[in-house]
């Protein structure tokens, strides 16, 4: 072997060995897991719109399975109340309604309150925006630029004064997903969403989005591939991307384990470790109820040394849930803990140095 190649080995071999020395010596961030109080709905939902107005926490909208469960031929409700957990309260509060049924969409804190993005019913997707304030105690609804077409099941998160919404799907059934990326900025709302280079992989649903500093993150997904018959199939996708507004985009290593509809935004501490809660990865049961093994396991990406590590287990598996951060915790209300069933439980997480977005 040439002396060039040799050397070249031994600096991969170096390299190699120090990010596992580091990442072996880089400690598990501390999780402090508690229940809030559940929802007021024996079911509880998923893919709520999740975010705080004021000091308030507020969920709204949902899907679930309310008369029989999904393998028993249930068919879905979607709903369209919105709830109110003040702090300290032992109970949530209906405060209002939602213009109509809705949930699937994509939902982010900003300083006047909810913004709810997207999103689907029982009959379409829809492009429409609006937010959620509270006046008086009870919601109002203002009207925001629309999407540039609707978008249900995409991920988004703020990251400063953008809003990133990317991938998701137009339209209900077995619909390829979107190769879009969107983005507002909260300092020229009037300018409406523009269209930006979408991330140099294929579209997806799904996908798991989170913000640190200055960067956007896109992980995992829902795609889809041809199969026979003109059909086509999911892929559990693994593979990870970072957005930054003046370099654009960057592959990262690829997750560990598919982790599609896990928690969304993602938990970020302050050293900038990503958290990726559990998420589906494609390995079902052989029962019905069965079809979607939600793990347990939780996925760290570290934006320092640029590598995932594993980082333990949740205290419950849940997927289709939108996440805020609420007087310094994340808060995972409700969601979806096998196929098809919900829990009205909140779970809140204070991740040391976890940053408020």
């Amino acid at each position: 072997m040439p002396l060039y190649k040799k050397f070249l080995l031994l600096l991969c071999v170096i390299n190699a060995m120090t990010i596992s020395a580091l990442m072996n010596a880089s400690p598990i961030p501390l999780l402090d897991w508690r229940q809030l109080p559940p929802l007021p709905d024996p079911c509880g939902f998923a893919s709520s719109f999740v975010g705080t107005a004021g000091e308030a926490l507020i969920v709204a909208g949902g899907a679930n399975f309310p008369d029989r469960q999904l393998w028993e031929g249930g068919k879905k409700r979607w709903d369209d109340r919105v709830f109110v957990l003040e702090p300290n309260a032992e109970q949530w509060r209906l405060a209002g309604r939602l213009p109509g049924p809705l949930a699937y969409g994509v939902s982010v804190s900003i300083e006047q309150g909810v913004l709810c993005i997207g999103g689907s019913d029982e009959t379409r997707h829809y492009e429409s925006v609006f937010l959620l304030r509270l006046e008086g105690g009870n919601v109002v609804i203002e009207p925001y630029p629309s999407l540039p077409k609707p978008v249900a099941m995409a991920a988004g998160a703020r990251v400063g004064n953008i809003i990133y919404v990317a991938g998701g799907i137009a339209c209900g059934g077995a619909a390829d997903p979107l190769r879009e990326f969107y983005a507002l900025d909260l300092n020229d709302i009037a300018a409406g969403w523009k269209t930006l280079e979408p991330w140099p992989g294929p579209g997806r649903s799904q996908a798991v989005a989170a913000a640190h500093q200055n960067d956007f993150y896109l992980f995992t997904g829902l795609g889809r591939a041809p199969a026979e018959e003109g059909a086509s199939k999911p892929i559990y996708l693994s593979d990870a991307y970072k957005y930054s507004p003046t370099a654009g985009w960057t592959r990262l290593p690829d997750l560990p384990h598919p982790a599609v509809a896990a928690a969304s935004p993602a938990p970020v501490s302050r050293n900038g470790d990503v958290l990726v809660f559990g998420g589906v990865d494609g390995q079902g049961g052989g029962r019905p109820q069965d079809f979607h093994q939600v793990p347990r396991r939780i996925q760290i990406y570290s934006s320092k040394l640029n590598a995932w590590r594993a980082g333990g287990q949740t205290p419950v598996a849940r997927v289709c849930v939108n996440t805020t951060v609420w007087q310094g915790a994340w808060v995972l209300p409700s969601g979806e803990r096998s196929s098809g069933v919900r829990s009205p439980e909140v779970w809140s997480v204070r991740v040391q140095d976890a940053e408020a977005r």
